[in-house]
């Protein structure tokens, strides 16, 4: 498995996500969003190969993910005034993005 291509359409795609959703504000947290994928790359990097070996499952995989949920701060949104509703919303947007993706691309 080619982690470099995953990791790098996985954060093009948030990025792409961030843009569509918030417009304006979106322009200016892509430093957040890569500041989040950077700390999670090796977390991701070994969960994905877990995953991709059939040591763990999607559901497993899943879970993993969804622990790291809280960690995707998203300090510009939330001084520019969004919601903490919408801005839960937009994090279970990164997690369903990141679990398709990958499953995608492993072939799941």
């Amino acid at each position: 498995m080619d982690f470099e291509k995953l990791f790098k359409e996985l954060k093009d795609e948030v990025l792409a996500l961030v843009k569509d959703k918030f417009d304006k504000e979106g322009q200016n947290i892509t430093q957040d969003v890569s500041l989040f994928f950077d700390e999670a790359k090796d977390k991701l990097k070994r969960w994905s190969e877990l995953l991709a070996t059939g040591v763990i499952t999607k559901d497993e995989y899943k879970l993993l993910l969804l622990s790291q949920k809280d960690l995707v701060i998203m300090h510009t949104l939330h001084k520019a005034g969004v919601s903490n509703i919408k801005l839960g919303h937009f994090k279970n947007a990164v997690i369903n993005t990141v679990i398709d993706k990958t499953l995608a691309f492993i072939g799941n």
